[in-house]
């Protein structure tokens, strides 16, 4: 075989593998995960669920991603990367599904337990298979694609759940099980390995001057505040349109719209990843972020809400990718390992926001509070990223 066959080869197989990942991301974070953030209201005005008790399913999700996390970070997979993506994946749909079916607490504390313990290991295991597999062809500007499915994966759902869910909030769950099973089978053989594993972030140069740097502390700290920060915002942001008054109809499409907003969002911080490097972008990412956060807030009424919304599905995605393609730059040989240390900070973040934002809303019944807390956090890690790029550079380091 020619090696521009070869090349070909490659190539095709890095596709597929892409498109197998998008997918993946659509249902275990899109769908999986997020949906829950559209099926709320539904669940506290036709069930009377508590918005303390809405912060608990939240946190249990959040729990199951941080447990898998950190699993993932001691396992090693080998070669059996897809197959046990395939049991993740499985594991992920079923448990979406039988949200509609129980009634019980109890029951939706465990699901959503395994609904984020499933998504947390098919997001640790997807990203360091797609990246192996398009580092290895020299596709980096396509890991943009990638991410851009869970922007894909809530705009989708957040299109859907309101004609699901016309005659209850179980049609909700029990409408996207099936959109799950459908999806999950179109792409059942794109779930593989990639066929060679030799990594290049465009530059040994660029790899090692990351390598040297302390900079992966200050990146773990910052994508945990992130977690925290950004969760208070995609648990309860269409609740909180739907209590603002005359914006109650206009809730459902806030979510759409941060799910449209981040399907783009990926490939273009991706193009700034390749122009600036990772810390700039993910700088201004975070700060774009919190003025989507707090700008609903601040302005109450359509433009804020749209403007917030966009600001905010335009970087929770892109600072997910720039923070984990630079940890993956840090530890090119251990890719799990890097990815999955990330996602520990960033799931207990998560874990802490939604509990936390829960007792904040029982004690002041107020939305806005809650959202000016998670405010305050992403500042933070904005003022922590400066620091650490100012650190990182009186150690030479370039283009990062």
């Amino acid at each position: 075989m020619s090696r521009s066959n070869i090349i070909a080869k490659g190539k095709t197989t890095s596709t597929k593998i892409l498109i197998g990942g998008f997918v993946m991301l659509t249902i275990a974070m899109g769908i999986g995960r997020f949906s829950y953030t559209s099926i709320l209201p539904f669940m506290q005005s036709q069930i009377n669920l508590s918005i303390t008790e809405a912060g608990y399913l939240a946190g249990m999700n959040n729990l199951g991603y941080l447990v898998a996390a950190f699993c993932a970070g001691f396992i090693t997979f080998g070669a059996g990367r897809a197959t046990h993506l395939r049991i993740q994946l499985v594991l992920c749909i079923l448990t979406t599904g039988l949200m509609g079916v129980t009634s019980s607490f109890s029951w939706w504390m465990i699901l959503r337990f395994i609904a984020g313990l499933s998504s947390g290991f098919i997001f640790v295991l997807a990203s360091s298979l797609v990246l192996d597999a398009l580092l290895t062809d020299n596709r980096d500007k396509w890991i943009g694609i990638f991410y851009g499915g869970v922007g894909f994966g809530i705009a989708l759902s957040g299109l859907l759940i309101p004609l699901f869910s016309l005659h209850s909030w179980r049609g909700a769950w029990i409408g996207l099980f099936v959109l799950s099973i459908i999806l999950g089978a179109i792409i059942w053989r794109y779930i593989q390995e990639p066929e060679k594993q030799h990594i290049s972030l465009n530059g040994s140069d660029k790899e090692s001057s990351i390598k040297a740097s302390n900079l992966f502390l200050y990146l773990l700290i910052v994508y945990g505040l992130e977690g925290l920060g950004y969760i208070v915002s995609a648990t309860f942001l269409v609740s909180y349109v739907k209590q603002v008054p005359n914006m109650a109809f206009y809730s459902d499409y806030s979510w759409i719209i941060v799910g449209i907003a981040a399907v783009p969002s990926t490939i273009f911080w991706s193009w700034c990843m390749g122009k600036m490097g990772y810390v700039k972008p993910l700088i201004f990412a975070l700060i774009l972020q919190a003025i989507g956060v707090i700008l609903p807030v601040l302005l109450p009424n359509i433009f804020g809400v749209t403007l917030g919304s966009i600001l905010f599905g335009g970087t929770f995605m892109g600072i997910s990718m720039l923070a984990i393609t630079a940890a993956r730059a840090l530890k090119p040989t251990s890719g799990n390992q890097a990815i999955a240390l990330m996602t520990v900070f960033f799931g207990t973040g998560q874990i802490l926001g939604p509990v936390g934002a829960g007792f904040v809303l029982d004690a002041t019944n107020s939305y806005s509070i809650s959202l000016a807390i998670a405010t305050s956090v992403l500042v933070i890690a904005v003022i922590v990223m400066i620091v650490g790029s100012i650190m990182s550079n009186g150690k030479r380091l370039k283009n990062v």
